[in-house]
């Protein structure tokens, strides 16, 4: 997502380095007020990137209503420690009460500033980010270019499979297909036009970027040019968005 914020024009290394700090510490905080600190960080963040706080919350809904789902789970089921109170066989009790609570908050927590680290970094800028933190493990001869040209490839075609299911998916509407009934079976049954459709087109698709790989020269161990090159001095080494021209005009 565009945007001009300080948080947009953060390094990706910082901003990716930071969102991971953060999610290990929410999973460390047991107290009420690192929780409360940690919530209020997450806030001023999604404040200073100038993003809508509806569009935002939007967007991620559905994961904070499995996690909500999830804790009501612990709270009705964990019945060690001091009982609160009951209702029939409903028991709550403090631990109970405690374990869902970390687990809302903790899971929260890493869907909003995992949400927002992609919000605020493109998708080349993020495959840059993971190839510097990466880079080491070149001594063990891992291929690591290879690693970030096949995320950046992922990530880059991420929102066209999606539209490409949006697209199939009405198609299949429009000609009687029962993708909102509400019978489990009938709508496992209708997922299978959706998926033969799409795996033929990703196969089309994976062709086509095979060829422009070829047409703009890339080629596997040689050198090749950079199309950005990220330079901090805060940093010691550069990182550079190499052999990836063709993901730009595909």
């Amino acid at each position: 997502m565009s945007g001009d914020s300080f948080i947009h024009k953060l390094d990706p290394r910082d901003k990716l380095i930071s969102a991971t700090l953060i999610i290990i510490i929410s999973f460390l905080a047991n107290e009420p007020l690192s929780a409360l600190i940690l919530g209020l960080i997450c806030l001023l963040i999604l404040l200073v990137s100038k993003i809508k706080l509806l569009f935002f919350f939007r967007g991620i809904r559905f994961f904070l209503i499995m996690i909500a789902f999830t804790a009501i789970l612990q709270l009705l089921f964990a019945n060690n420690g001091e009982e609160l109170f009951s209702v029939g066989p409903i028991r709550i009790t403090s631990f109970g009460a405690k374990i869902a609570s970390l687990t809302f908050f903790r899971f929260s927590l890493a869907i909003i500033i995992a949400t927002l680290f992609t919000l605020t970094t493109s998708m080349i800028q993020i495959s840059d980010a993971v190839g510097y933190l990466i880079r080491p493990l070149k001594i063990f001869k891992l291929p690591v270019d290879d690693i970030v040209l096949t995320l950046s490839i992922a990530l880059r075609f991420i929102p066209t499979m999606l539209q490409e299911i949006s697209t199939i998916s009405d198609a299949q509407k429009a000609r009687g297909s029962s993708l909102n009934s509400r019978s489990i079976a009938k709508k496992i049954k209708a997922i299978v036009p959706i998926l033969m459709p799409l795996f033929i087109a990703s196969v089309r698709r994976a062709e086509d970027l095979a060829t422009a790989m070829i047409m703009r020269g890339y080629s596997d161990g040689k050198k090749e040019v950079c199309q950005m090159v990220l330079k901090d001095s805060f940093y010691p080494l550069e990182i550079s968005s190499c052999g990836r021209s063709f993901l730009l005009f595909y």
